[in-house]
């Protein structure tokens, strides 16, 4: 089997790797798209690499006692599907509480503590799992995951009833983010720093300037900010009203967060560059944390809002260029690298 594997510095193909372990309750998945982000790129986990996917289910290992959601599930044989990445445990505070996002002992695919799915073969939780519908194409359902994280940004703020909305950042979650927002309000605008994210925005009939170019008058009722960086949230300040609402959605990818550890201030990482809050305090500025919905909103955003993905995939490659796919990912030129399995 190939499976695209990582020591924590270097990504090699290798052709000999096991059949993944079918543990209770989990299925067998062959991916025939991946996207390849900054995330994989940057990340430091050693083992096998990748978050996001379309595949189909090849196998299935559900106990005679299985619980009900689990068992009401043995349709997924052969069936295409999508999946979140975030294995979680279900017995913390957190997962008791409702939150299984924030599981202490999250694990998350390819990034954290569980091998990803890049590869011939990769197993996952069945619950993890959504049947992808047939008028879903495999190029567009690979961005469930991209579109679960946009679709918690209108989840959060109630996109609908605010007057100015502002997404910052040239990525592929800041398009499909934008559009997804313009789909409930058509004050939604975009700020980049590259030409051709104009051209996309003119081809969807969203509202999009250079980043440069609007004044600091801080009139926006919300600020999205999808660059993850200390600059971008400095950015997002200057233009949001007093008591208005920051969206932090991009966590940087320089900055590994292991799921359930301490967040370290080791000197030099990139969170912890200096930036005076003064404006949030003086203005009374919520600021707030964004990252995803569940992968079933990410799919039915995906028929229902019907976002234009496809132009969002900037480049395609096989299984076998990986390597090269994950050093393109590092360059902010590309959107979405995706690769065919």
């Amino acid at each position: 089997m190939r499976a695209v594997r990582s020591d924590g510095q270097t990504i090699r193909v290798v052709t000999d790797a096991p059949d993944p372990a079918l543990n209770a309750c989990e299925a067998l998945v062959h991916p025939t798209r991946v996207l390849v982000t900054q995330a994989d790129a940057g990340s430091r986990w050693a083992g096998v690499v990748g978050h996001q996917f379309v595949g189909v289910v090849k196998k299935l290992n559900i106990p005679a006692d299985a619980p009900p959601l689990i068992a009401a599930r043995k349709s997924f044989l052969n069936k295409r599907v999508v999946g979140s990445p975030q294995i979680v445990c279900t017995n913390c505070d957190m997962c008791r509480a409702g939150l299984p996002s924030h599981c202490r002992a999250r694990r998350v695919m390819g990034l954290a503590a569980r091998d990803g799915c890049f590869a011939d073969l990769f197993s996952i939780p069945i619950s993890n799992l959504v049947e992808v519908p047939q008028s879903l194409d495999d190029d567009r359902a690979v961005f469930a995951h991209l579109a679960a994280s946009a679709v918690q940004a209108c989840h959060m703020l109630r996109a609908a009833s605010k007057s100015y909305i502002t997404v910052v950042g040239d990525s592929a979650l800041a398009l499909l983010t934008a559009q997804v927002l313009a789909r409930h309000n058509k004050t939604t605008r975009l700020l980049h720093a590259r030409p051709d994210r104009s051209r996309l925005c003119e081809r969807w009939g969203i509202k999009s300037r250079s980043i440069d170019e609007p004044g600091r008058r801080q009139d926006q009722d919300v600020v999205v900010e999808c660059t993850g960086t200390a600059a971008g949230l400095r950015l997002a300040l200057q233009f949001v009203r007093p008591r208005g609402v920051v969206l932090l959605k991009s966590p940087s990818a320089a900055t590994p967060f292991p799921p359930g550890t301490p967040f370290a201030s080791e000197p030099g990482q990139a969170w912890a560059t200096g930036l005076d809050l003064t404006p949030a305090i003086v203005n009374e500025v919520q600021i707030l944390g964004c990252r995803d919905s569940s992968i079933a909103d990410g799919v039915g955003a995906l028929v229902d809002l019907a976002p234009d993905v496809l132009p969002l995939i900037t480049r395609r490659l096989k299984l076998d260029d990986a390597p090269a796919a994950l050093a393109a990912a590092r360059d902010d030129e590309h959107l979405a690298i995706m690769m065919d399995c």
